[in-house]
């Protein structure tokens, strides 16, 4: 008997080993395969560009399949619309037969090197001199402009699991005031997580400096909205779908925050995504906020705060649908002899 229950329970072990092998190597195969779509072959898809030119110019450019034009009427026009961030660069045609390429590596390097080398083409095919200007700069140490990346994709890694744990720790949310400790809890750490990171990207690295209290802001809502999203998602459906989101938000959300790839280089897919998962609007808003002097803020931090509150709203209709009805009936039963406890006979009966 006790050798029959050893071989079922070594049969059981062995499955459930299988089982984790295949479902981490599932794991890596979609992390690769996610990473190089969006990364390995990188390829304009579409560009937004200010023009200030002839109408013959304006129209040769509007009619390529990449680029979508935005017509000002002068310079300061086209660069304007770069530093406000509704064109990703500017080309500008002056009197003196040369074409000026507007570009802005805080949006991205690999987006601002794709925008030089097609003004150099069209520069080529008119016949201009090219001149290439950078209206929005990276830091002397953050030339890559990928430090945000980074920020944002190690601050998802600590809320979502942050956010797991406290739940392994803290148990369910059942009752009222556990939401509203779980809620302290979350964001208290985010708080945390925000500052870590804003001391190390500001002041070690001087990546993003000059702009301490809006990255920590920036950062601190975050790791509110993925540790919020994550945690409402657990107390509305269970551990196996807090579970699912992460692992969305890791192999698809990674690749689509438009970090080393700018969204203009991006496939359809991972461009569509990019504006809904929290780490394509956290890379935008710190780039925002670093570089553009908070131009374009407004989409991303909307963005966020419908992640974090539909976590919040998911939160509190769990809570509120695991309130112990009975309890409080009984609670009012007892204060009021016209009001009979549920089971409890009248003594007519």
């Amino acid at each position: 008997m006790a050798r029959h229950a050893s071989s079922e329970v070594t049969k059981t072990g062995i499955g459930t080993v299988v089982l984790a092998m295949v479902a981490l190597t599932a794991f890596v195969i979609a992390m690769i395969a996610s990473y190089s779509g969006a990364f390995a072959r990188p390829t304009l898809h579409h560009l937004t560009v200010a023009v200030a030119a002839p109408d013959q110019v304006v129209n040769a450019i509007d009619g390529q399949d990449a680029l979508a034009v935005n017509k000002v009427g002068d310079d300061a026009a086209a660069r304007q619309q770069v530093r406000e961030r509704k064109a990703d660069s500017a080309f500008v045609v002056t009197p003196a037969g040369e074409l000026k390429i507007y570009t802005a590596g805080g949006g991205g390097r690999s987006v601002a090197t794709a925008a030089e080398t097609v003004g150099r083409q069209i520069a080529t095919r008119a016949g201009l001199t090219a001149s290439v200007e950078d209206v929005a700069p990276t830091s002397a140490a953050d030339p890559s402009g990928t430090v945000e990346f980074y920020a944002i994709i190690f601050i998802s890694i600590g809320a979502s699991v942050g956010a797991t744990v406290f739940g392994y720790i803290m148990g369910k949310v059942r009752r009222p005031m556990r939401f509203v400790l779980r809620s302290l809890t979350l964001a208290g750490y985010s708080a945390v997580l925000a500052c870590v990171v804003t001391v190390y990207v500001d002041a070690v690295l001087g990546a993003l400096a000059g702009h301490t209290w809006a990255v920590f802001g920036a950062l601190w809502l975050y790791a509110m909205a993925v540790a919020g999203a994550v945690t409402g998602v657990a107390a509305a459906f269970g551990s196996v779908a807090s579970m699912v989101l992460t692992l969305f938000l890791v192999v698809v959300g990674n690749a689509a925050a438009a970090g080393p790839v700018g969204r203009p280089l991006l496939s359809g897919f991972y461009s569509t995504f990019s504006w809904i998962v929290p780490q394509g609007s956290g890379v935008a808003l710190l780039r925002s906020i670093s570089y553009f002097g908070g131009n374009g803020a407004l989409t991303p931090l909307v963005t966020l705060a419908i992640w974090g509150a539909a976590g919040c709203l998911l939160a509190i209709i769990a809570t509120a649908s695991r309130v112990n009805y009975r309890a409080l009936y009984d609670r009012f039963g007892e204060s009021n002899g016209d009001v009979l406890r549920p089971r409890v006979l009248s003594p007519a009966d």
